[in-house]
């Protein structure tokens, strides 16, 4: 039983590591992913990190080809334009169903609250240290949007959602290479999305979060 345990937890930690490094870019666009030299950068045996790979090919950040094996997906401007359109859709639809839905609405908002709190507290670190903070922010931000849809009433929008904002978030840590963090706009843009939810301004929410999201497409920071 304990091996058993031992196991998933070294599955999941080079899952884990794998991810990171595709996100912020230390495993570059287009990337083969050779078996044999993963396992020596990750310390796991080659039936781990297949299981990672496919794992990651579910998600969509790897690509697999038969005879070809695995590599690291390509990233597109198209691609970058599909997310965002579908986030969009995705998100707006997600908190104004959230926002109306009357069931354990007190929780919903309070997770909110907690979840905007943590994000708060990274965006200002990461106005201090972009490069030691990235990864903690972009798990904050990831949390609070995906919050913001949790109380929609739909397993199905709730999961498909967070498929999509994964992969967009891939995005914007290769652009924070490139680009500094968006800093106090994003910071003023989360807590007057909050405010509005906790007013229960319908309205007012999906404006913000729509304005938000544009400029999170133009600006790192989202």
């Amino acid at each position: 039983m304990l091996e058993i345990v031992e196991k998933k937890l070294v599955g999941q930690s080079v899952y884990e590591q794998l991810r990171s490094d595709i996100m912020t870019g230390q495993l570059t666009p287009g990337a083969k992913l050779k078996l044999n030299q993963l396992k020596i950068r990750y310390g796991a045996s080659v039936n781990t990190l297949r299981e990672a790979l496919m794992r990651l090919v579910s998600d969509g950040f790897v690509r697999f080809i038969d005879q070809k094996g695995f590599s690291v997906q390509q990233v597109s401007k198209e691609d970058l334009y599909e997310l965002l359109e579908l986030r969009t859709m995705l998100e707006l639809t997600g908190l104004e169903k959230s926002m109306c839905n009357s069931t354990g609405i007190m929780g919903w908002k309070s997770d909110l609250i907690a979840a905007h709190y943590r994000l708060s507290c990274m965006e200002e670190l990461m106005l201090q240290d972009e490069r030691a903070h990235v990864q903690a922010w972009e798990r904050a931000d990831r949390d609070f949007h995906m919050t913001m849809v949790a109380n929609c009433g739909s397993n199905q929008m709730i999961r498909y959602h967070g498929s999509i904002i994964e992969q967009y978030m891939r995005y914007q840590l290769l652009a924070l290479q490139k680009r500094p963090f968006r800093g106090q706009n994003s910071q003023g843009e989360h807590r007057e999305l909050l405010d509005n939810i906790l007013k229960d301004d319908v309205e007012g929410a999906l404006a913000m979060l729509r304005h938000h999201i544009a400029q999170g497409a133009n600006n790192p920071g989202s």
